[in-house]
């Protein structure tokens, strides 16, 4: 496999975008253009990482640590302490 199919990244778009805008007040553009542009969502579309395998909210994590200390591997559920 070498992309992870539409329908997948469609679902994890609908529940990340959710959390984003329900924690963060973004507006619908603003959240779309914050997870798209992010590691995150490349580690979500590289087959590679696995990362589609997660739960949504696992992603949330990761995109949310990846905007406070600037990198997704810092999110409390990946991150090798």
């Amino acid at each position: 496999m070498n992309q992870v199919d539409a329908r997948t990244r469609d679902f994890f778009d609908r529940q990340v975008l959710a959390e984003i805008k329900a924690k963060y007040g973004f507006n619908e553009l603003d959240a779309i253009r914050s997870f798209l542009l992010s590691e995150t969502y490349q580690m979500l579309v590289d087959p590679q990482t696995e990362v589609y395998s997660f739960s949504p909210l696992i992603l949330f994590d990761m995109w949310e640590s990846e905007m406070i200390t600037g990198d997704p591997r810092n999110s409390r559920y990946i991150r090798e302490d």
